[in-house]
């Protein structure tokens, strides 16, 4: 195929949904880090309204956004963050989901107005929560009122104050990370 019609064919299937991420079944695989994804052609994947009684004042009001689905796996146990802070994105909505696979997905939070971070869009979506490791959770991006456009979901974890040893000096003794480097460990 050359490269002409190839781009061509993508665009077709941008004009239709049907590209990856479009529907919770051909989510995108997300890691750790910065996730590209853009809701301009995306279609609302069918799925429903969001419960927003989980995270009520946020601003959510989904409105039958076009969505983006991703699937990460927890790599370990510990709080995760999941923020769509990207000074380049869109007034963004973010529902999270739990569960193995998308026929038995059940919805543990959402947010539509975030807080904390720095160098974001006016309005963007930020869930903080407890995962276990080894489990699925499934990210689902939609708009404020069905707004579209391109973004970063930024996937961070954090140790949720386990214990284990801290140096300083030749002295070692056991505390949390925040102690331990409270202290210059």
């Amino acid at each position: 195929m050359t490269t002409t019609l190839l781009s061509a064919f993508v665009l077709m299937l941008a004009s239709q949904g049907g590209m990856p991420g479009d529907t919770c079944l051909d989510a995108v695989n997300a890691s750790i880090g910065g996730n590209p994804f853009d809701t301009s052609n995306a279609t609302d994947s069918g799925y429903g309204q969001p419960d927003e009684s989980q995270c009520e004042n946020t601003y959510l009001d989904w409105g039958d956004s076009p969505d983006a689905w991703m699937r990460w796996v927890a790599p370990s146990t510990g709080v995760a963050s999941f923020s769509t802070c990207d000074v380049n994105s869109y007034d963004t909505s973010l529902v999270l989901y739990r569960g193995p696979n998308c026929s038995s997905i059940v919805q543990i939070a959402c947010n539509g107005d975030g807080s904390g971070d720095s160098g974001c869009q006016s309005y963007y979506s930020k869930i903080n929560f407890n995962v276990d490791s080894g489990a699925t959770y499934y990210i689902r991006i939609g708009g404020y009122f069905g707004a579209t456009g391109p973004g970063t979901l930024t996937i961070s974890m954090s140790d949720g104050g386990s214990e284990g040893a801290c140096c300083i000096g030749w002295d070692c003794d056991i505390q949390t990370s925040a102690d331990c480097s409270a202290a210059g460990g």
